[in-house]
């Protein structure tokens, strides 16, 4: 890790709304991900932002990674407007 700055009080503030509010969007990207996945919103899953490459997907870039779990992730592809599944774990050759 470098050096820490820190930031100046207003800056700080701006930053911690910024934080709030990234992070309650987010939550709510993965909610309506894990809806219409069927995921069960008892499990256990973790909410990230993740975009993802053009292979994920059918090949159309623009797609996030939004909620993992154990097994795999839920997808969005924004520009399709679609959420998918996708695989979290490589797969293990036989």
């Amino acid at each position: 890790m470098t050096e820490a700055v820190l930031l100046h009080a207003e800056d700080r503030q701006r930053m911690a709304r910024l934080y709030e509010e990234a992070l309650v969007r987010l939550e709510e990207m993965a909610m309506i991900t894990a809806r219409n996945l069927d995921l069960d919103p008892r499990s256990a899953f973790e909410v990230r932002f993740s975009p993802m490459g053009a292979g994920a997907g059918n090949g159309e870039a623009g797609a996030v990674e939004l909620v993992r779990d154990v097994l795999a992730s839920g997808c969005y592809d924004y520009r399709r407007g679609v959420c998918f599944w996708h695989d979290a774990l490589p797969a293990v050759s036989q």
